[in-house]
């Protein structure tokens, strides 16, 4: 009768163990959408400071005279620059530039520079 006690595993043990690898599956996957949520705004966040900064470069270099705008330089984005002259004193022009987008929030990214003129 010896081999019958020890024939495996009770039910009670099995259930608790399959309720434990939920558990612990269940809190992996949460961490798993959470990651992909992140990489999604930081590859967003990447793109829209590099549109910006692509914008005050050319604006920071253009020898004609600058004016604000807006533009679509990809979908999802909208870039707006605007530009005061002689801000914050004479013979400087500051350059605001600010990309937005929609994600799964609105979201902005803002870079500025000055220019001498």
């Amino acid at each position: 009768m010896p081999a019958l006690e020890k024939a495996g595993y009770s039910l009670v043990e099995l259930l608790v163990a399959m309720s434990l690898f939920a558990v612990a599956v269940l809190g992996l996957s949460a961490g798993v959408v959470m990651v992909s949520r992140s990489s999604v705004l930081s590859d967003d966040l990447t793109r829209a400071t590099l549109l910006a900064q692509e914008k005050i470069e050319e604006l920071a270099n253009q020898n004609d005279a600058l004016e604000g705008g807006t533009d679509n330089p990809q979908s999802r984005f909208t870039r707006v620059w605007l530009v005061a002259p002689d801000v914050p004193e004479a013979g400087v022009t500051k350059i605001t530039v600010t990309v937005s987008w929609v994600g799964n929030d609105a979201q902005a990214v803002s870079l500025v520079t000055v220019r001498n003129e």
